[in-house]
């Protein structure tokens, strides 16, 4: 039986926290073109949530391309909440932006009513995430503060303190992705979250051990308290992710 968080986050009727683990396809399209064929492709596969990271996109530092890119892509996502992340270089995103571009793009993204769930690092400056989460609380959005290792797995004492750290930011959801460099890491990863469900935070979080070591993370990662997995649509974005059909499977045949 999952372990669900004290709040419950609803986006659009999917329930972040609750008796169901939730499936996410990042899509990383670089044209127009290829984001709304990404889009098609990934509604078919019929995953709770969609994460477009904007980051990638040849059009990232014009909010005004970026807003029309998604209000056509809402024309095909049935409802399907997006994930919109800009994510920022110095935690794995594509390429270097001014953070007053990156502001300016989130909140034009807000704007259109498709960008269900804002995702920013929690390593901004205050002031930046201060804007971010006011231009989500005005357009009845929410907020992912993300934390990412690609380097290695922390103590289980950071993990706790990091996902904390986020909620008290005013993260919706916390978020933290580390780097293993065998199993006994993933282990620790599944111990800080799970103390972190039972004892730190109230909110629902997202939790992944990376890379082909931590695949085990993204199928019974909802077990010990995270409460949402990144899986594969048209392919792989990141090591250790798994076709959504056959995560659903895996998730069946679990109870």
């Amino acid at each position: 039986m999952r372990l669900e968080s004290k709040v419950k986050v609803d986006v659009r009727g999917r329930v972040f926290g609750g008796e169901k683990n939730l499936t996410c396809i990042p899509m990383v399209p670089v044209t127009r073109e290829a984001l709304m064929e990404e889009t098609k492709a990934a509604v078919a596969l019929e995953p709770d949530i969609i994460e477009w990271r904007v980051d990638y996109y040849e059009n990232a530092g014009n909010p005004e391309s970026v807003k029309y890119s998604l209000m056509e892509m809402g024309q095909y996502l049935n409802n399907i909440p997006v994930i919109f992340t800009f994510r920022h270089v110095r935690e794995g995103g594509a390429k270097e932006y001014a953070q007053d571009v990156r502001l300016a793009t989130i909140c034009t993204a807000l704007e259109t009513g498709y960008a269900d769930i804002i995702d920013v690092e929690a390593c901004n400056e205050k002031s930046f995430i201060d804007d971010v989460k006011a231009a989500v609380e005005k357009n009845r959005a929410k907020l992912i503060l993300s934390y990412h290792n690609f380097n290695e797995t922390p103590s289980e004492e950071f993990i706790v303190n990091k996902l904390k750290e986020e909620q008290e930011l005013g993260a919706d959801i916390p978020k933290l992705a580390v780097m293993p460099r065998d199993f006994d890491d993933v282990l620790t990863l599944m111990k800080a979250t799970y103390r972190a469900r039972m004892e730190a935070v109230d909110l629902p979080m997202i939790t992944i051990s990376m890379s082909d070591v931590g695949t085990i993370s993204r199928v019974i990662g909802d077990l010990y308290g995270s409460d949402m997995s990144f899986v594969v649509g048209k392919k792989a974005n990141a090591p250790g992710q798994i076709p959504v059909a056959v995560v659903k499977r895996l998730w069946e045949l679990l109870g």
